[in-house]
């Protein structure tokens, strides 16, 4: 018969032994949205010091900037009027 008590203790043991050999193997980093590159987790904008990489990212963030003020306009043209059309019934 098998010992139940007996493999979980040794599957445990390897998971344990797996985890500890992982985590000293790669220290802790991030990788620069544009090239994927490793970086420092402190690195904030998420980029490496390459003045391509730096301009790339402030080109997606002025793009991402640019769309969602153009989100908040359309949908303010079809909002607006619905908006009023239903106070115009419930006024009238």
């Amino acid at each position: 018969m098998v010992d139940a008590r007996k493999v979980k203790d040794m599957a445990a043991k390897k998971a344990n032994q797996f985890i500890g050999a992982a985590a000293g193997k790669v220290p802790p980093h991030q990788h620069c949205r544009i090239c994927h590159q490793p970086i420092p987790v402190s690195a904030d904008p998420r980029v490496c010091k390459e003045t391509a990489c730096i301009e790339k990212n402030q080109q997606d963030e002025k793009n991402q900037r640019t769309v969602r003020i153009a989100m908040f306009v359309f949908f303010g043209l079809f909002a607006v009027p619905y908006v009023l059309a239903l106070a115009a019934r419930v006024m009238g």
